[in-house]
């Protein structure tokens, strides 16, 4: 953490300083920025090397459930209530919650649902993965993600719901639930991962012919998808104007564009889920749109820098 305060403020200097050594102060600060924050991302793990531990916990599902013929995978982040755990307070966890050692099949487990309050006995520990060079990097997605523990549901007979579903990520179970009732056949899962990023229901198989055909960027939600959105809402909006002039001696034209453009973006940036390329592209198209609106000429360069500073 020391260092990379040093390496961020040395770059600030560097920048400051009527010098050639502009780019390197750029460099620095980047550099201690990132360490900043990996730093602060680590510092919200458990312990790494600890041995499992359980705790009672009181907290809500943040993710769509996924259930599987084993068990169910969700995201549960723990109540911020000096009751809990002090590691665990307001932390998020990839938890699961398996069928009996025998084969039992629990079927409290797919009662789950996205938003809901549960009470759960789990055994959790510090986030880890296999490094088999190529393969997935479970402990980097942890941190990435947030995630300051995995783990698993130990005593499911005991784990109960605390209150009914709400926010987001509710919302986003009902729509995928709309969704698989208003669309037949096997092609509701595909409409359901292009509409809410809800990839639950594709199959390995499905992603092996995707991957086949080049067109997995296409399903997960990704900026192209955000940015399609946003030009969509922006046309609207410029043709709304068009049908109903006296608009525009109220907002001018290009600036009701901008603004539904932002709007769009961030609409279908919460359908998503708020994923990590759905924010960057929402941040970008609303730098763009801020400098249209204030009436600054912003190159691409400038558009794209400021989007950066948005983001970091």
């Amino acid at each position: 953490m020391g260092w990379g305060v040093a390496a961020a403020v040395a770059g600030i200097l560097l920048w400051i300083l009527p010098s050639r050594l502009r780019l390197l102060g750029a460099a620095l600060s980047g550099l201690g920025w990132a360490a900043m924050h990996a730093h602060a991302g680590l510092a919200q793990q458990l312990p790494p090397g600890g041995p499992p531990v359980d705790h009672a916990l009181h907290g809500r599902v943040i993710s769509l459930p996924d259930h599987g013929p084993g068990g169910t995978r969700f995201r549960f982040r723990v109540d911020d209530d000096p009751a809990m755990p002090r590691e665990l307070r307001g932390r998020d966890l990839a938890l699961g919650w398996y069928d009996g050692f025998r084969g039992a099949a629990d079927d409290r487990r797919r009662t789950l649902r996205a938003g809901e309050r549960w009470s759960v006995t789990v055994r959790v520990r510090a986030p880890r993965g296999r490094v088999n060079p190529g393969g997935f990097d479970a402990e980097g997605f942890a941190l990435l993600q947030r995630v300051a523990g995995s783990g698993y549901v130990r005593e499911p007979a005991q784990a109960h719901p605390l209150g009914e579903p709400t926010g987001l990520p509710a919302w986003r179970e009902r729509m995928a639930s709309a969704i698989a009732r208003a669309v037949q056949g096997d092609g509701r899962r595909f409409v359901q991962a292009l509409a809410l990023g809800d990839t639950r229901g594709l199959s390995q198989a499905d992603w092996d012919d995707l991957r086949a055909l080049g067109v997995t960027h296409l399903v997960a939600i990704s900026g192209f998808h955000v940015g399609v959105v946003a030009g969509v809402a922006a046309l609207l909006a410029g043709g709304l104007w068009r049908c109903l002039p006296m608009l525009g001696l109220y907002v001018p034209r290009p600036m009701g564009a901008a603004a539904a453009a932002v709007a769009g973006a961030a609409l279908y940036a919460a359908a998503a889920g708020f994923a990590l390329p759905t924010v960057r592209t929402v941040l970008m198209i609303a730098v763009v749109a801020a400098a249209r609106c204030s009436r600054r000429r912003a190159t691409v360069a400038q558009s794209l820098s400021l989007a950066a500073l948005a983001m970091l």
